[in-house]
């Protein structure tokens, strides 16, 4: 008996028997599509509506398929009718999800008039339907209610089924991807004796282990045995592409490396892959793409800078490793997989891009990846991200006009004199004052001398958990992220000379200062702060080891740099970015010292966390406390703006701290502060009380900056995860645009 080229009879029983299950979950995965197993995995019993005694609809089959979480919802229907009249254009099948308090998340109202096929016995339709979640109505879990809405015939609301939450769970994730990889990697030691015979037995291997790699992915990591079923009658020709990119990767990377263990490479490249989104989705809510692998490639670059020996230490350890065992050629083997597994991704998108269309995320008001997910599979979907990061082009994702680019330049204005001595932003890292649970403290005050007035108010940052570099490029440019895809960190293409609050500083008589306590290479701060246009630029050097506190330079350190400048002579304006307050916090950093914030009965290791950040936040406010006294006790006239970056990533500590059911704005909500005399002249509430988002006062402090008091009208908002409002119009901003990016990266 021969199969594929393999000699069976000359082979254990064992190996034969495992040899006929791949084969057979080869066909079996072929024909799925057709098998129709949903049918038989859920069962249905199907729903009569009745208007008095008269039947006037059923509903035979619903089967859905959905991704939930506490950041939204997806969900996929496929369901079929029998009517008992022909539906009218007026007739509507209606869907609604209710959430577990009661209020209504969603619906769905079908016309099936023009898909309905009648007979004798009356009308069937059939609908594969979405509904999306929007992100203010999300909830933990939802009951699905339908009926018919037919004119003439009223019929009453009926209970479908319960959905409850269907997250990614990253300890599952890991395990299961953890499972998958071992497994291929056992059953190609057990088989490779008959898969190495020859060619052919080769090409069989690739193909038996990438099924089996598409299989476990799709119907165990990610969707469930009926879901899987379900989802792959949806659309066969989608079935077929992400199957055939699962095996082909799997292929391509075996003859990269001219060995079969290649293959393994992967699988092991779509594990870390998808843990990698996933992770970074718990920190900031957003997927992978755009800079993301160039981030990572900055962020060794930093560690080699702190750690010079590391690179000598690993070559070292690669050539003992070489020599000893022979691993030289499992390296080169191992970089040209990986090289097959990009050139695959890049593929394979466009392959999608050609069958489904291009997977467009402008603007919604509901995150994107449950429905990424659904519509696409766990394969392509990666395959997307990965395209994303690695591709090159314009780093726009809002559909802007190409033509309305044109513009050269900003308009300029005549200089005029200095309104202030002292204008200082200080963008605290991690600062967040509205704890609602777990840190049971109150948030630090500030006392203030009777000189000093106060004004605040708490506004939107662009990111949440990290990437403080949007944050800091909306403040410095007045420009929102949002119009930037997901993962780009715009200071990497920035023009020589970026209009913003420095550049204007100067044109009207001040001197710029850049404080920021970190490697100034990193987020290419490099090229970026010159850019903007500041002349003095102070980075870790300009600190000793005795400014540090905990794992970084204190905030008080900080201030006393900014204080040193304060009697400087020339009107100064100056942009400082703590460090104290980043995280890890969930080691102990202060030796000791940290102060009892977190509420009591809580695990030690969340206490810990908190109470190490709790002690930050309570640095950062006495910082600025003795900032604003020094200001108050010397003669210069000054405006002084303190804000949080974004809220800190605690980990599990952090679950909680928000509320018992946090909106989606309200993980983006950050403390906005404005200090000035109180003799000034300046109305602080006119001019920054419509400001809801960084950007929004990066442009109302430039206007101050150039001498303008004219006040703003109220802008509609564009957040790069909560969405767009009704009536925004980035046409104002398309000259900036063009003066602050390359035009290699415009659309």
């Amino acid at each position: 008996m021969r199969l594929a080229g393999f000699a069976l009879p000359a082979s254990p029983a064992w190996r034969r028997l495992l040899l006929h299950c791949l084969w057979g979950l080869l066909f079996f995965t072929l024909l799925l599509p057709w098998l129709r197993l949903d049918q038989w995995l859920s069962r249905f019993e199907p729903i009569t509506f009745h208007s008095g005694a008269l039947q006037v609809a059923r509903l035979e089959q619903v089967s859905p398929l959905y991704k939930s979480d506490a950041r939204g919802m997806y969900v996929v229907l496929q369901h079929s009718w029998r009517l008992a009249e022909p539906l009218t254009a007026d007739d509507r099948l209606l869907f609604i999800l209710r959430r577990d308090d009661g209020g209504e998340a969603g619906r769905l109202s079908l016309d099936g008039s023009k898909r309905q096929r009648c007979d004798s016995q009356g009308c069937r339709v059939r609908f594969n339907s979405a509904m999306r979640v929007p992100d203010e109505a999300a909830g933990s879990e939802y009951s699905l209610w339908v009926k018919p809405e037919l004119k003439g015939a009223p019929v009453g609301l009926q209970f479908l089924r319960m959905l409850p939450s269907r997250d990614i769970g990253l300890p599952h994730l890991l395990l299961v991807l953890g499972l998958i990889v071992a497994l291929n990697a056992l059953l190609l030691r057990a088989l490779l004796p008959l898969f190495r015979r020859r060619l052919r037995s080769r090409v069989a291997a690739s193909l038996l282990l990438g099924n089996l790699t598409f299989l476990l992915l799709y119907g165990v990591a990610f969707f469930r045995v009926g879901e899987f079923s379900l989802w792959s009658g949806f659309r066969a020709e989608l079935y077929y592409l992400s199957w055939g990119t699962m095996v082909l990767g799997w292929g391509a990377c075996a003859l990269a490396g001219f060995h079969l263990y290649m293959g393994l490479t992967f699988t092991l490249l779509m594990g870390v892959g998808l843990l990698a989104n996933f992770t970074k989705i718990a920190i900031y809510g957003v997927p992978l793409g755009g800079n993301d692998l160039g981030n990572l490639l900055g962020l060794l670059q930093i560690l080699r800078e702190e750690h010079p020996w590391a690179p000598w230490a690993l070559a070292a350890l690669l050539a003992v490793g070489c020599w000893r065992f022979a691993l030289s050629r499992w390296l080169l083997r191992s970089a040209a997989a990986t090289l097959a597994f990009f050139a695959l991704c890049v593929f394979a998108t466009q392959a999608g891009n050609r069958l489904l269309g291009p997977n467009v995320r402008y603007f919604q008001d509901s995150v994107t990846y449950h429905r990424d997910l659904i519509r696409s599979g766990p394969g392509l979907y990666l395959f997307n991200l990965v395209d994303d990061m690695v591709s090159r082009g314009s780093i726009f994702r809002y559909p802007l006009n190409k033509s309305a680019l044109s513009p050269s330049r900003e308009p300029t204005l005549a200089p005029v004199a200095p309104l202030w001595d002292q204008v200082i932003v200080l963008q605290y890292e991690s600062l967040w004052l509205d704890w609602r649970g777990k840190i049971c403290a109150k948030a630090p005050t500030l006392t203030l001398p009777a000189g000093v007035r106060e004004w605040r108010k708490t506004i939107h940052s662009p990111t949440t958990g990290g990437m403080t570099v949007l944050a800091e490029f909306e403040m410095n440019t007045g420009l929102p992220v949002g119009l930037l895809k997901q993962g780009i960190v715009p200071y990497y293409y920035l023009q020589q000379a970026v209009p913003g609050l420095a550049h204007t500083a100067r044109a009207n008589g001040y001197q710029t200062l850049f404080v920021h306590p970190y490697s100034e290479r990193f987020w290419g701060r490099d090229q970026a702060v010159p850019a903007l246009g500041y002349q003095t630029r102070w980075f870790d050097t300009h600190f000793n080891a005795m400014a540090h506190k905990g794992l970084y330079v204190s905030d008080d350190a900080l201030i006393s740099q900014l204080i040193s400048t304060v009697q400087a002579g020339s009107p100064r304006f100056a942009y400082a970015v703590s460090m104290q307050g980043h995280g890890p916090f969930d080691a102990p950093r202060y030796q000791g010292a940290e102060r009892e914030g977190a509420c009591p009965g809580l695990p030690e290791r969340e206490r810990q966390t908190l109470n190490t950040y709790y002690t930050g936040v309570v640095d950062a406010m006495a910082s600025l406390q003795r900032l604003l006294e020094h200001l108050n006790a010397s003669d210069s006239r000054y405006l002084v703006l303190a804000f949080g970056d974004h809220q800190p990533f605690l980990m599990s500590a952090g679950d909680g701290i928000l509320g018992d059911k946090p909106s989606r704005a309200a993980r983006y909500e950050i403390p906005m502060m404005v200090f000035t005399r109180q003799d000034d002249s300046l109305d602080v509430q006119q001019q920054f009380g419509d400001v809801r988002q960084i950007y929004q006062m990066g442009q109302t402090l430039r206007r101050l900056l150039a001498g303008n008091l004219a006040l703003p009208a109220a802008q509609p908002l564009l957040h790069p995860v909560l969405g767009e409002e009704a009536g925004f119009d980035p046409t104002p901003l398309l000259p900036q645009l063009r003066a602050t990016f390359r035009p290699d990266v415009l659309p």
